[in-house]
């Protein structure tokens, strides 16, 4: 059974984490955008917990789908 690389490296794992993390605020920015655009109430909050949340469940799926692939 192989090891994913990622989670061997401190390094690694904390640029992975990084990274989602800016993936989570550009896409709360970008639906937060398009709420505010469409008139929606409290569309800066609703935009960015919905785009986040969004963005984490994409990595989540995907994350997933590659460790799997050191599993077998």
């Amino acid at each position: 059974m192989g090891t994913n690389p990622v989670e061997e490296n401190f390094v690694t794992r904390f640029l992975l984490g990084f990274a989602v993390i800016v993936a989570m605020a550009i896409g709360g920015r970008a639906v937060a955008a398009a709420f505010v655009s469409a008139g929606i109430p409290y569309a800066n909050w609703l935009g960015v917990a919905v785009g986040a949340v969004l963005v984490f469940a994409a990595f989540t799926v995907l994350y997933r789908r590659y460790d799997a692939s050191y599993g077998e």
